[in-house]
């Protein structure tokens, strides 16, 4: 009798465990995707501003001014979109790893994430090619997260090529059982300093080639992010070169 008490207290004791390990996953995670939403607004800001300012200063011409006016609204309303959803998120304090990952149509999710970029794309004249391997690829995550480690992936790729420069992704199979997506610039790159350091938030201050600002918190949480779904994120760059960011995912079953 007192040996089926210990155990059903034992029980009782490692559910209690997990529910705790389970809240702090989650306050951890909304931690994460309030100080990702914050970067994400002043990065729009910003970008705005720079914007108007090489309008009034006449770096912009009013023909191309005009053109990109309609992108500044989309992007605007897509980013309120995402500030509205995250803030019911919270509200409702939902816990996206409590439910089963889904099979993720990757091929979709990048054409919506280039569609968002759109403005900032045609203001640095950035060429952006994609090629698949497959027609729809289809990995295995959470399609909030994989959206925003992509989105901020790319807006870094964007923020340090130069005008003028090329991006490019790719998706590759690898195994049967994993899929890579690749985030490559041609742009001004990394030394071996700032490479060390580009999960340090705050250590090493960056600057876009247009003049855009961060401080290096993004990659970070993309990097948990991807961890969360049993990804991977790495890193290579050499200065004057350009990066390679590299999303290892694993792929979907079903």
């Amino acid at each position: 009798m007192l040996s089926k008490s210990k155990e059903e207290l034992l029980a009782v004791i490692a559910e209690q465990e997990r529910t705790i390990l389970k809240l702090e996953e989650s306050n951890q995670l909304k931690i994460k995707w309030i100080s990702l939403l914050v970067h994400d607004l002043r990065g729009f800001l910003g970008n705005t501003i720079w914007f108007v300012d090489n309008y009034l200063k006449r770096g912009i011409g009013d023909e191309v001014f005009l053109e990109l006016l309609p992108e500044l609204k989309k992007t605007a309303e897509l980013q309120l979109e995402g500030f509205n959803k995250t803030v019911v998120w919270a509200r409702e304090q939902s816990v996206v790893l409590d439910e089963d990952p889904v099979a993720l149509n990757l091929k979709a999710i990048i054409a919506s994430v280039l569609e968002q970029h759109n403005a900032a794309i045609q203001a640095k004249q950035i060429t952006v090619s994609v090629s698949y391997y497959e027609e729809v690829m289809r990995a295995s995550g959470y399609p909030m997260l994989t959206q925003f480690v992509i989105k901020h992936v790319l807006d870094n790729a964007i923020k340090f090529t130069d005008k003028g420069g090329s991006i490019s992704i790719r998706l590759e199979q690898v195994d049967n059982s994993r899929i890579y997506v690749d985030i490559v610039d041609a742009g001004i790159g990394m030394n071996e300093e700032t490479l060390k350091n580009i999960y340090n938030p705050g250590k090493i201050k960056y600057l876009g080639t247009a003049g855009e600002t961060g401080i290096g918190i993004t990659l970070m949480i993309c990097r948990d992010f991807m961890d969360m779904q049993k990804g991977r994120l790495s890193v290579q760059s050499s200065l004057g070169s350009g990066t390679t960011v590299r999303l290892e995912f694993i792929k979907a079953t079903n």
